[in-house]
């Protein structure tokens, strides 16, 4: 190769990852597939494309398809539910994974949505590469904008979702099966998982509390750094791996029954709900830990609690900027805001 040809290379590679860092991912994905059509092995070119696939595919769906008891809830599921006279819906479809048991149970046919479109197309191919493509088709859309007679002919027997996030409704499983249920579901339609049933604990949780919200850091006032974290809600943390103390007994918050939604209920206007807990221990109530159990059916109950066999979501946490000292025996009441996809708490 030439010195000039070399040159425009690195050129090339600069301005790929020149535009990567500003975020415009699809100019810098050509950039890279530009230098791989002159050098098909060319380590920096491919490593960058690497970085951006990564970027738009979060982490937590690989650790969601490694969470072997959660496929396996969902297989066993799919396949009490579904023969081959069922027309599936899967809302929020990643890899195609619950589509293909699915189809594999001799579903009739599976509409796939992801409203992720890179993921999307990569599910596409994931359904092809399996030999399921006459009986999946895969939309790269909300399922709020599927429309019969386009999309799809038929309503649904079937509607498979798992669109929880680590708080139960973070991902949006209340509006998507809301209006799924009102527009695309037959009367008779099984719903996967059936519900889900919230649990907590008060804790005192010191290293993360310390940065929950940022404040004084080795004798520095890094509070502007809270710019970067979202407030006013909770954070995924494995309680297992993080040193914490529990204040309470485990009590429950609420149950959702998926085949019931209630009404939408705004961020803005949340629905209100008091708790008074008899603390176990003394320590700084720093913060309520929460969970859910996840109702597959009405036989299978599995938990992605500290002891649950649900591994990947772990549990949430929201904490109390100004914790209050507690002592054993003491009882405390707690708020719970409750929106369609948001649960905070505050002290009273």
């Amino acid at each position: 190769m030439s010195k000039a040809s070399s040159q425009s290379i690195q050129e090339l590679l600069s301005l790929g990852t020149s535009l990567a860092e500003r975020g415009k991912k699809q100019e810098a994905e050509e950039m890279f597939m530009k230098v791989l059509d002159s050098e098909p092995d060319n380590y920096h070119a491919k490593q960058g494309l690497e970085s951006l696939i990564t970027m738009k595919i979060p982490q937590w769906h690989f650790d969601m398809l490694a969470d072997t008891e959660r496929n396996n809830a969902f297989e066993k599921a799919i396949y009490k539910a579904v023969n081959e006279k069922s027309i599936v819906l899967d809302i929020g479809t990643g890899s195609g994974l619950l589509a293909m048991m699915a189809a594999r149970q001799g579903a009739k046919s599976v509409v796939a949505c992801e409203v992720n479109p890179d993921i999307a197309k990569v599910a596409d191919r994931v359904v092809r590469a399996n030999g399921y493509q006459n009986q999946i088709q895969v939309h790269a859309k909300h399922s709020d904008s599927l429309m019969k007679g386009v999309d799809f002919q038929e309503k649904f027997d079937v509607i498979v979702s798992e669109i929880l996030d680590t708080g139960g409704l973070g991902e949006g499983v209340l509006p998507s099966l809301r209006y799924a249920l009102k527009h695309f579901a037959k009367p008779s339609a099984t719903v996967i998982p059936a519900g889900i049933a919230l649990k907590a604990k008060l804790i005192e949780i010191p290293r993360l509390h310390k940065v929950n919200p940022v404040n004084d850091i080795s004798g520095f006032d890094l509070s502007v750094f809270n710019e970067f974290n979202v407030s006013d809600s909770y954070n995924l943390v494995n309680l297992n791996q993080e040193e914490h103390r529990g204040l309470s007994d485990v009590f429950p918050l609420r149950a959702y029954d998926f085949y019931n939604i209630p009404d939408e209920v705004t961020f803005e206007e949340p629905e209100e709900e008091p708790y008074t807990i008899t603390c176990t221990a003394d320590g700084l109530l720093q913060g309520v830990a929460f969970w859910f159990d996840l109702h597959m059916n009405k036989e299978d109950t599995l938990s992605s609690g500290p002891d649950g066999e649900l591994v990947h979501w772990q549990q949430a946490v929201y904490y109390f900027e100004k914790p209050p000292v507690v002592k054993k025996g003491e009882k405390v009441t707690i708020k719970a805001l409750y929106s369609d996809s948001l649960i905070r708490f505050r002290l009273t």
